[in-house]
């Protein structure tokens, strides 16, 4: 099959539309409901949860790739999108059972979200390729089907079944060799193409309304009145706001969105594809499930701040800020960035801060998380000079 292009420009940076931002707060619904699943902790649940994101953050990366080709500026793509939108609603609403009695729900929405994105991508696009067509209508579709079929026949098993969903839409494509990612198309490009500036932009005001969420886990505990507000709650809810002001100034106070649009600009076609991918695909996954550990972990230190943690509750919380700066490194690691190994071995010791959690207070992990944080950013500053 020839590549073929259509006419359209395609979007630059500052171009982000209200209806993009609009589907982004609308999917942040989907952090939120997965914080909410994770708080009872355990691994199994914790596990299952983060197997829900990654299938729900390759749909949601696969419509930033859509936008990124198909700016939503007619009627017609506008009403795609929206309906796309709705299904993504529809699966955030079912995430809390969606193992249980809400799984044909979940898988249902998700199937919309995957048919709605398939269609417009190759009715829409500005240039439709063989590739593309075989892993949206192929591997993605048949994925979406597995989920629906484990949903309708097989609820025991259905970790399984959604397991292999995502084996099949994301991990054998790598494998075969008629792919979208691994073979050129016959005009000698990638199978999708990238538009750097629109593409860093979109996915920096997802983080930023997703770092926005851990906020409103903060301030909804407190605010429920079930409990007085006391100057625990205060300390605990002035220094939770200034960690998440330090996480949001190690990406974006730093100039991580400028430098990861100038490393995807330097790069060719196919390399920027494969690096668009690592990069805001599954080093952004790690950043997002680090920020909902991290949100549940809040919510239960918020309770009784100057006592001890469970080891569960306590590993949410640590674990939850180091997997974030994990996700940090490795984001700068896949866009051949300087400054990613730091990133990665002290999400690894911040993890380790569990200690603290377990055996001192929550405050006082949370204390420790800040000023960790904090010297990250400093010291890398300081090594930038």
């Amino acid at each position: 099959m020839q590549a073929r292009r259509r006419s359209g420009a395609l979007p630059v940076a500052g171009q982000v539309t209200s209806l993009e931002l609009f589907f982004d707060l609308v999917f942040v619904f989907t952090i939120t409901q997965l914080t909410a699943t994770v708080l009872v902790g355990g691994w199994a649940v914790t596990g299952r949860s983060a197997l829900l994101l990654l299938i729900l953050w390759w749909m949601y990366g696969g419509y930033a790739w859509l936008t990124n080709a198909a700016p939503p500026v007619t009627a017609r793509r506008q009403a795609l999108l929206v309906l796309g939108m709705i299904g993504n609603f529809v699966t955030a609403m079912a995430i809390p059972h969606a193992y249980g009695s809400d799984r044909v729900v979940f898988a249902a929405g998700y199937l919309l979200v995957v048919v709605v994105h398939a269609g417009m991508y190759v009715t829409e696009a500005s240039r439709i390729t063989r590739g593309m067509v075989v892993q949206l209508l192929g591997w993605n579709m048949l994925g979406a089907w597995l989920g629906l079929v484990g949903a309708l026949f097989f609820a025991d098993v259905l970790v399984w079944w959604w397991l292999g969903a995502f084996i099949v839409a994301v991990v054998l494509p790598r494998f075969v060799s008629v792919s979208s990612l691994n073979a050129a198309e016959d005009d000698g490009g990638p199978s999708f193409e990238l538009v750097p500036g629109h593409f860093v932009e979109r996915h920096g005001l997802m983080l930023l309304i997703a770092l926005g969420e851990s906020v409103l886990a903060i301030g909804v505990g407190i605010g429920t009145g079930a409990e007085a507000i006391g100057w625990q709650q205060i300390a605990f809810a002035a220094i939770s706001l200034l960690l998440a002001t330090t996480l949001y100034w190690a990406y974006f106070g730093v100039g991580e969105d400028h430098r990861a649009e100038a490393a995807l600009d330097a790069l060719s076609p196919e390399r920027a594809q494969a690096a668009g991918l690592a990069s805001y695909g599954y080093a952004f996954f790690v950043i997002l499930f680090g920020i909902v550990l991290t949100a549940a972990g809040l919510h239960h230190a918020l309770v009784h701040p100057t006592e001890a943690l469970s080891w569960e509750y306590a590993a949410q919380l640590c674990v939850g800020v180091g997997l974030f700066w994990v996700g940090l490194g490795l984001f700068r690691l896949t866009l051949g960035l300087s400054g990613g190994w730091p990133r990665v071995m002290g999400g690894v010791v911040i993890a380790g801060l569990i200690v603290v959690a377990v055996t001192v207070s929550g405050l006082a992990a949370l204390v420790c998380l800040l000023l960790a944080s904090a010297a990250l950013v400093v010291a890398e500053q300081r090594r930038t000079r």
